[in-house]
């Protein structure tokens, strides 16, 4: 069995996927599958079967609730995405037969907690866990991606514009260097009325655009604009960001998201770069939570959810034995007013068993970025102190 040293970046879209290597000699991601045909290493989202007709358009349908059809038999969505992570990851496989996934990391534009939890179930089926597979928005690859590129190029902030065809949105990268950890927080503008031209000329997208990027970026000071997916693959587009360019660099490329994937990967499963940072959008819890805990023969911080996670990511279990106290005080600090407060969690369900008479399962997790659910349970302690099943909830808004 070989070692496990990949470090796996995937874009999973819903009409082409990405996937790359990060390269450990050259510092960068490596796109799997690129060809002179295929520079930018597309495969198809698409699940082909011998005999069969292909599966298209499972995704949109799998967030739909919709049911999968394959072989004329209904399919459970978990087993459907299964498969096709396993054809993605193959090509990796090939390519690197001795090694194996140190760190995979899956971006997706619909970041719900149920779509997510069906892939960490789908790369559960694989063996890949948790421990070993991570899954963030685009927003959030984008971050990775700017940072982990020469500084000159986001000394100021940084625009993204995200245009299919269909639907065009607006990324801005900003950070507040006064504090420390240093917050990089992204905001989002949806322009996709505003591309919606019925019949005109090809040139008049040009001029709708920059007019677009204008109102975008007026009065900010940028470093670089980036600009990707396949509505920008158009004619128009050369003229608009030759005079984009002015004041600020400028990329197009189709691999921004599965790179930044590929750097995250890095980041988590390698060395890590960004510690003097913390990366923010809307999805992001903005506090610690911690508990005191005596362990290891001295008094210390138990971190149960670090500021800057996915809310979808947090869910922590820790086991403690009370000693004695009767209530459980979770500390609460906020990362951007540097404000602290305790939270009382009272343990009375358990009473009469807090000297040392019982094991409290704590877990902690999020239903919203701003919403905790701490759950109590009594699991006994041994024959002697047997459980009482007791399970006790509390929600707090942090």
């Amino acid at each position: 069995m070989g070692e496990r040293t990949l470090l796996l970046g995937m874009d999973l879209g819903d009409e082409t996927s990405q996937l790359a290597v990060y390269d450990q000699e050259l510092r960068e991601p490596e796109l799997v599958g690129q060809t002179e045909d295929n520079p930018e290493a597309l495969y198809d989202t698409v699940i082909y079967m011998e005999g069969m007709e292909p599966v298209r358009d499972f995704l949109p349908r799998i967030r739909q609730g919709e049911e999968i059809v394959v072989d004329d038999r209904v399919s459970d969505p978990v087993n459907v995405l299964a498969y096709y992570f396993r054809k993605m990851l193959s090509a990796a496989r090939q390519k690197y037969p001795s090694e194996m996934i140190r760190q995979l990391v899956v971006t997706v534009s619909d970041t719900s907690a149920a779509y997510v939890q069906l892939i960490y179930d789908a790369l559960e089926k694989l063996g890949i866990e948790k421990d070993r597979a991570i899954v963030i928005g685009h927003k959030q690859s984008f971050l990775y991606y700017v940072l982990y590129q020469k500084a000159e190029l986001w000394i100021n902030d940084v625009g993204l514009f995200d245009y299919d065809g269909n639907h065009m949105y607006y990324y801005q990268m900003q950070m507040d260097r006064r504090k420390k950890p240093v917050p990089v927080r992204v905001t989002e503008r949806d322009f996709t009325d505003a591309m919606i031209i019925a019949d005109a000329e090809e040139a008049h997208y040009g001029a709708v655009f920059e007019n677009i990027v204008y109102g975008a970026i007026h009065k900010q000071i940028l470093s670089s604009l980036y600009m990707t997916g396949k509505g920008f693959e158009a004619d128009w587009t050369g003229d608009v960001f030759q005079k984009l360019c002015v004041g600020r660099r400028l990329f197009k490329g189709q691999n921004l998201y599965v790179s930044g994937a590929c750097y995250a990967a890095r980041e988590i499963g390698g060395t890590s770069r960004l510690g003097d940072y913390l990366l923010m959008d809307e999805e992001m819890i903005t506090c610690h939570l911690s508990i005191t805990v005596y362990a290891e023969a001295k008094r210390q911080e138990c971190i149960l959810a670090k500021a800057g996670t996915p809310w979808y990511q947090v869910d922590r279990t820790v086991e403690l034995i009370p000693d004695g106290e009767s209530e459980l005080n979770l500390k609460v600090m906020n990362i951007f007013t540097r404000e602290e407060r305790t939270i009382i969690l009272d343990m009375e369900p358990v009473s009469g068993k807090l000297a040392r008479q019982c094991r409290l399962a704590v877990r902690v997790r999020f239903s919203d970025p701003h919403t905790c659910i701490v759950t109590m349970k009594d699991q006994g302690f041994g024959e002697i102190f047997p459980t009482s099943n007791r399970i006790w909830e509390k929600t707090l808004t942090v």
